[in-house]
């Protein structure tokens, strides 16, 4: 079987270096996309193109996905709270997280990746497109695509400002936990399929590699998915004894839930860094067990939404079993 090579630590300095990269990606992912069809019998489209841009591109591409998407749906927002967002994004990415950062976008089927990681880290690069061609096949296999953290907040933001409801709060930041945790496990499955995919194709050093890094920082950064399931049970208690409250505790309860609502959004400003880490001992197992179809039965009808999941594997597996079973 004919190995592919992934380059190791290159520095691209001139525009026609750049080119030639592009076009080193463009071969290398065809290829890979060729094995992943054959490997999982899943029979999904190529990218249209690919195109290498900076930082402030890279958020920009991001900003005009997020509004198209809400715009959609019936949600328009001022040209002021844009902004707002976008500074907002701007302020609160954990670092690095522009610098590595590769997607599609499924409305012009284009591959982006930032330019400071085809300079910087060029040994990132297959492994990281590699996980967006994971993203299209599951796009491909799943009813409806899964909302990804930064939409379901932005909903719930404008939502919550709207009503100025106390009980939708907790619904929406219920919802954008859950949202999170589907999302984890979505990313996990992303880079199972992208890391079994490059094994398949003959670069197996190159992913014992990267399997290692998952698994240390699985093992580091499980605690943040707990953190998550305290808020989690905090809503809970706050939204049934919220009824009946004088005046002062009201008060008291406004301090609170903007606290609530700080530590959300902080763990999961934390875990959409981490997310492929978090999920992906939980999601190789799904795959190696029951391959896209398991990865579809576990997203669509019985996603893991507690931190015990991400956990404890076989219980999980467990679970996913029987409902596989009663699915049948």
């Amino acid at each position: 079987m004919k190995m592919l090579t992934i380059r190791g630590n290159e520095t691209i300095n001139s525009q026609t270096d750049m080119g030639s990269t592009k076009e080193w990606i463009n071969r290398t992912l065809e290829e890979i996309h060729k094995r992943m069809v054959e490997l999982f019998g899943i029979d999904f489209t190529y990218f249209r193109g690919i195109k290498i841009i900076n930082h402030s591109d890279i958020l920009k591409q991001i900003m005009q996905c997020m509004r198209g998407d809400l715009k959609e749906n019936g949600v328009i927002y001022s040209d002021i709270q844009w902004k707002q967002i976008r500074e907002s994004l701007s302020k609160n990415q954990i670092p690095g997280f522009f610098e590595n950062l590769a997607f599609y976008n499924p409305k012009d089927e284009v591959l982006y990746m930032s330019e400071k990681m085809t300079t910087n880290h060029p040994e990132k690069i297959i492994p990281v497109c590699t996980h967006e061609l994971s993203e299209k096949l599951l796009s491909t296999c799943l009813s409806s695509p899964v909302k990804t953290p930064i939409r379901a907040l932005v909903e719930a933001y404008i939502e919550v400002k709207k009503t100025n409801n106390t009980r939708k709060l907790y619904e929406l930041l219920n919802t954008y936990a859950d949202v999170i945790f589907k999302n984890v496990f979505k990313e996990g499955c992303c880079e199972a399929i992208a890391l079994q995919t490059l094994r398949h194709i003959g670069s197996e050093m190159k992913t014992a590699s990267l399997e290692k890094e998952l698994l240390v920082g699985h093992s580091k950064c499980i605690d943040v998915l707990f953190d998550l399931d305290k808020a989690k049970r905090k809503i809970e208690c706050m939204e049934k004894s919220q009824t009946r409250l004088n005046e002062k505790r009201q008060r008291i309860r406004a301090v609170d839930e903007d606290k609530l609502v700080r530590e959300i959004l902080r763990s999961s400003q934390i875990i959409k860094g981490v997310s492929y880490y978090l999920g992906y001992p939980l999601a190789k197992a799904v795959v190696e067990k029951y391959g896209i179809r398991g990865v579809k039965l576990a997203l669509e009808k019985y996603p893991p939404l507690e931190a015990q999941d991400f956990a404890n594997t076989e219980a999980y597996l467990a679970k996913l079993e029987e409902l596989a079973a009663f699915t049948e």
